[in-house]
């Protein structure tokens, strides 16, 4: 299985456009911008998996809906501009010919949502968490420094070889060590966001 950030060269401000290749090609979340330009070189986009609904990670939902026709997926499809499948806690979902399991984890936004496969120990984090310990802004609309906390206890308890999150670069090494360290900062309320 191939993942790659196709958005990693993007000069406008976007959330990661993480593409997963094998069977088919899927994505997670669709970002803004100019990101367009390395998602429209794709010969096909199957699936698009939207992490929450934050203008730079979904500004590009319409485009490749109009471009590719894939299934889209999300939390809360209502918060989206194109038709889309609604994700549960605790659903499944193949991509690329990997199961995912869902994770709502709300904190940063109320529809955010987390994609763990236990096989590999794959996660995609979204904005839940950052590398260096970094967590998601609470001090936007829905955000929630407590209800952030819960959400990252959820996933701290899994065995993740890597994360993938919404910004930065996906972390292999030490990666529960990195998840546990989002978690002490997050709790302790300082106020960074």
């Amino acid at each position: 299985m191939d993942i790659v950030n196709i958005s990693a060269d993007a000069q406008d401000f976007t959330g990661n456009v993480w593409k997963l290749e094998n069977e088919d090609t899927c994505l997670i979340d669709a970002g803004t911008g100019d990101s367009w330009e390395k998602v429209s070189e794709l010969s096909s986009v199957d699936k698009v998996v939207v992490t929450h609904s934050h203008y730079d990670h979904v500004d590009n939902i319409a485009k490749v809906v109009n471009y590719f026709s894939p299934d889209v997926y999300a939390y809360n499809p209502s918060n989206l501009e194109v038709d889309a499948e609604k994700l549960n806690e605790g659903d499944v979902i193949e991509l690329s010919g990997l199961e995912f399991k869902v994770f709502h984890t709300p904190g940063h936004k109320d529809d955010s949502l987390c994609l763990f496969n236990e096989e590999n120990g794959l996660l995609f984090a979204g904005d839940l968490v950052f590398p260096d310990g970094g967590f998601g802004r609470t001090d936007l609309a829905e955000g929630n420094r407590d209800v952030l906390i819960r959400s990252i206890k959820k996933i701290v308890e899994l065995d993740v070889k890597v994360f993938y999150p919404g910004h930065g670069d996906a972390v292999g090494k030490n990666a529960s060590n990195w998840l546990n360290s989002s978690l002490e900062e997050a709790m302790k309320h300082k106020s960074k966001y």
